[in-house]
């Protein structure tokens, strides 16, 4: 059997979960040790037996996230490590980061706070990506900021982060540039409507909010303030029907330069603001 074939292999064993194509193309390659790009041109190359390969494709399809069985997903062009500690970066909130980042360059920022940091991809691809010398990383969950100092380590800015355990802002005493937060916005509601992949294994400690999915908008927006330097900025990931009334939220602690933002397929994704 050559790589190729057992590629067609994966991607029907894999057909049941909506992606078995996507799914085979990563699995072969993070096997392999290579990208997509060098994984096609190997397609005629023979496949050797692996038995890890088959491990993954049973827990794949027993419902565990690819992510979490690689322990790894790109996000902005870079790997970031990942398990059940925190959510998974997706795609939906590259988006954040490219306003934040444009946000920084203008203003010439250069510190920033990654607020309900994760895995710490807001924050370390905002740092990488942008001026920003100095980055604090935030969590209310100690397992989470160990992801977040394992992937600082990861991409080789440690000596420019700071890790900080705190409920929001309790216990940040910083003043930055720009704060970043993706916090969590679903409500009960849809929470339980959510795909069985996401609620039964990403940590609800990261997705569900009280109030309808607003109330750590309702308690952050008030504090932000008093982190911000003078004519700092905040981005806010919203969920697609939020965006407008946290918009309204910004402004209505006197925050300038409101705007908001879409996602890659165009919905409402997330909300900004300047202080004056």
């Amino acid at each position: 059997m050559t790589i190729g074939e057992k590629y067609k292999e994966l991607a029907h064993a894999l057909a049941p979960t909506g992606e078995g194509e996507a799914e085979a193309r990563t699995i072969l390659a993070h096997v392999c040790g290579c990208d997509f790009g060098s994984l096609y041109l190997r397609f005629l190359d023979t496949w050797t037996s692996d038995a890890q390969t088959d491990s993954i494709v049973q827990q794949r399809l027993d419902g565990m996230p690819l992510a979490y069985i690689l322990g790894v997903k790109p996000f902005y062009g870079r790997e970031f490590s990942v398990d059940s500690r925190v959510l998974i970066p997706r795609y939906d909130s590259e988006c954040v980061v490219e306003r934040a980042v444009a946000l920084a360059d203008a203003d010439n920022a250069r510190t920033a706070l990654d607020l309900c940091c994760g895995s710490g991809c807001l924050g370390i691809t905002l740092l990488l990506e942008s001026g920003i010398e100095e980055l604090y990383l935030s969590d209310i969950s100690a397992e989470a900021l160990d992801v977040a100092r394992a992937n600082a380590r990861k991409h080789n800015i440690s000596s420019t982060c700071h890790f900080i355990e705190s409920d929001l802002l309790d216990r940040v005493d910083a003043h930055v540039d720009i704060i970043l937060c993706n916090p969590p916005y679903i409500s009960e509601a849809d929470y339980r409507a959510l795909d069985a992949q996401m609620r039964d294994h990403e940590p609800a400690l990261a997705l569900l909010a009280a109030n309808d999915g607003y109330a750590f908008y309702q308690r952050l927006i008030p504090q932000l303030g008093a982190h911000l330097n003078p004519g700092g900025c905040v981005v806010l990931e919203t969920g697609d029907t939020q965006a407008e009334t946290v918009a309204g939220m910004l402004a209505g602690a006197n925050f300038i330069d409101v705007g908001q933002g879409c996602d890659i397929v165009g919905r409402p994704r997330f909300v900004w603001g300047r202080l004056p």
